[in-house]
């Protein structure tokens, strides 16, 4: 009994796939309709840039209009991908942030490639998607047609590819209806695959521009590094001169105190020792301190999840961590994290308002690459922005050094999302 109900569910499955897969490919052709009328918003605002360029105005707006370009090809990349099943990599390095995103974008040639995948999607994916519609609508009608043509009024046949007035006839239009649903369930994910296999060779790198990338990158990921390990020396630095030192000075002092007593047989000596030992106590505190901020103990002895716990426990709005399938990170992703994540916390604490937070941390495989991602997310106000000498500008140089991203959300009026990714194998 329960290998025939086994049967009889697997049955199911492989008749719900040939459905599902078409119910993908409409909804892959209808998107890529509604992304080639935006294209038609995004070809004539360059036409128009273009045509002003011709009297110099328009070279004000060059850097717009390649960005307006940019986003579009991003966002079809991240519409095409997941219905090929994998990530078509942008050709551009994100910019960074502030008045260098227009020098970038103005520095950068109008992408040829993009302009041609958004003439791609108006001359092809407009039609595509509005085949991809009518053609079951109009299928249903046809095949719905024997059971009501006659009774049509007298003098008023019943119209859809030819007039039917004959039951013959009707016969003839559910039979064009119905190869008409046949052809569609067939010809759809055939077509969606074809089209989006198109418009991946538009929007994917060359193999220049993936050299290119990856020079920019790396030069990046050095420059991160660097920066990151200077700001650690001074943090260090300013934690040493600030804290610790002063506390050694007043040892020294106490035990001068202490000498000069000694030496003019004048003064309570062992006050003056005993002041000495607090603040040698104090300064052994201080540097213990500085070491557990080098490298968190909990951190190199539990691990990332219990750390981050740690610093969610410690908030002191509510702060929830969520982990989904854990899975091992070397211990210079952990440190970046943990680091990111502090940072991040102490951002929501002083600059949010906000009266709840989230941890999400979670493992997931991306092109044969085991990577961590992790989500700090606050109800605040929003409005963080990536400035220079902010603390979201140290996350971000913080994780790029291990060849991650770091991408910020925070609208007007909230919530303010703060998204690291990181390849496990750093």
């Amino acid at each position: 009994m329960s290998s025939t109900r086994g049967v009889g569910a697997g049955r199911r499955l492989r008749n719900a796939r040939p459905v599902r897969q078409s119910a993908r490919s409409l909804r892959y052709l209808t998107g890529g309709a509604v992304s080639g009328l935006y294209g038609l918003v995004v070809l004539a605002v360059v036409m128009v840039v273009a045509a002003l360029s011709v009297v110099g105005v328009g070279l004000l707006l060059t850097g717009a209009a390649s960005g307006l370009v940019r986003h579009w090809s991003d966002r079809e990349r991240g519409r095409v991908g997941p219905a090929l099943g994998r990530r078509i990599a942008s050709p551009h390095l994100r910019p960074a942030a502030g008045a260098d995103v227009v020098r970038r974008r103005i520095a950068d040639n109008m992408p040829i490639r993009d302009l041609g995948a958004v003439l791609q999607r108006i001359v092809i994916g407009i039609p595509l998607g509005a085949v991809a519609v009518l053609l079951p609508v109009l299928s249903l009608q046809a095949l719905a047609l024997p059971a009501y043509w006659w009774a049509m009024p007298d003098g008023r046949p019943a119209e859809q590819f030819f007039e039917v007035t004959t039951w013959w006839l009707a016969l003839v239009s559910g039979l064009i209806g119905l190869a008409g649903l046949a052809a569609w369930a067939v010809a759809v994910p055939a077509v969606g695959s074809a089209d989006a296999k198109l418009l991946e060779r538009l929007l994917a790198p060359s193999r220049e521009q993936e050299l290119r990338l990856r020079a920019q990158m790396e030069e990046r990921r050095r420059r991160s590094a660097v920066d990151v390990h200077t700001a650690e020396l001074r943090r260090i630095e300013r934690d040493l001169h600030d804290a610790a030192q002063n506390r050694l000075v007043a040892v020294s002092m106490f035990i001068g105190t202490a000498q000069r007593q000694l030496s003019t047989g004048t003064g309570d000596v062992a006050t003056a020792l005993a002041k000495a030992q607090d603040a040698s106590r104090d300064a052994l505190a201080e540097m213990r301190r500085i070491i557990r901020d080098v490298y968190p103990p909990v951190l190199a002895e539990e691990g990332l999840v219990p750390a981050l716990g740690l610093l969610a426990d410690r908030m002191q709005i509510p702060t929830r961590l969520r982990v989904d399938a854990p899975a091992p990170t070397p211990a210079s992703v952990d440190a970046a994290l943990y680091f990111s994540v502090a940072e991040a916390l102490t951002n929501v604490s002083k600059h949010s308002n906000g009266t709840e937070c989230d941890i999400h941390l979670t493992w997931k495989e991306a092109d044969g690459e085991m990577r961590v991602i992790t989500t700090v997310t606050d109800n605040g106000q929003g409005g963080a922005r990536l400035t220079t000498g902010s603390g979201l500008t140290g996350i971000t140089s913080r994780i790029e050094a291990l060849g991650g991203t770091a991408t910020v959300a925070s609208p007007p009026g909230g919530p303010t999302s703060v998204r690291m990714e990181l390849p496990c194998e750093s």
